[in-house]
């Protein structure tokens, strides 16, 4: 064990040790990093999170990079020909320290989406371009006038026939946190990353390079209570605890919201 890569690989493989530096206690802001990095949270509000487990962790996880090139294979001669070639590359793997399986616990606010009504009506009784624009408010008139080439009222009524839609969504129930409909679960893919200095840079590069090599070869997972997949693992970098700096909880503290805005959980751990 003579870096702190390889204390961070024992120590973390662990699932006690990997929950404790995922999710200490009374802080779920980790976990919420993940969660971001990995759904789309456009119709859901994350209430607090309740617990989580950690399930299956596999230890250097390999993930190949694909680069693809493409070009044109023509002949003239005796006839002419033309095909695509499309080659497929693949690299060095990108290793993660380690990849995990995190069920986490969560209460939260989910839009369930649906209709309550749609009334369609005709636009009628036009007799100058005010009168459209007071039945169609939410159109641009003018545009429309110059992109389907109409100069009159008399112009636009010729055109056709106008209907308008009107969509009442269907209003959620009240939030009740106690509620155990509002309760989920669900799973998260976190791959972790140890670096062996506390350098930020070459650990966010290598956070990006690695989330890039898995979107390529790997379908996100299905959709979840929370709404749509966008990546497939979440990524977690560890650094070792700054010991030199005049305030190591502020620094790392800096660091935590600079990674987190990338979507990237940053851990500052001291592992003897």
């Amino acid at each position: 064990m003579g870096t702190f890569s390889d204390t961070v690989l024992l120590a973390l493989s662990d699932p006690d040790r990997l929950k404790g530096a995922l999710a200490p206690a009374d802080d779920s802001s980790g976990i919420l990093t993940l969660i971001n990095a990995t759904h789309e949270l456009a119709f859901a509000r994350i209430d607090r999170v309740a617990d989580i487990r950690v399930g299956d962790i596999v230890l250097q996880q390999p993930f190949f990079p694909v680069r693809r090139v493409s070009g044109d294979l023509s002949r003239t001669v005796p006839n002419y020909v033309r095909d695509d070639l499309r080659l497929t590359v693949t690299h060095e793997p990108i290793w993660a320290d380690l990849l995990a399986r995190v069920h986490v616990d969560l209460v939260a606010e989910v839009d369930p989406g649906g209709v309550e009504s749609v009334v369609t009506r005709m636009v009628d009784g036009i007799s100058t371009l005010d009168d459209f624009r007071v039945q169609v408010p939410f159109l641009d008139l003018d545009e429309f006038m110059h992109r389907h080439q109409l100069a009159t009222v008399e112009d636009l009524r010729d055109a056709g026939e106008y209907l308008v839609a009107e969509i009442r969504l269907r209003a959620p129930p009240q939030f009740d946190p106690t509620d155990p409909a509002n309760a989920y679960g669900i799973e998260i893919s976190v791959a972790v990353l140890a670096v062996d200095s506390l350098d930020l840079t070459a650990g966010l590069r290598a956070a990006k390079r690695l989330r890039a090599s898995a979107s390529d070869l790997l379908t996100p997972s299905q959709p979840s209570v929370l709404g749509e997949a966008k990546a497939p693992y979440a990524v977690a970098v560890v650094f070792p605890a700054a010991s030199s700096s005049p305030d190591p909880q502020a620094a790392a503290a800096a660091a935590t919201r600079l990674f987190a805005r990338e979507d990237v959980l940053s851990l500052f751990l001291s592992i003897p």
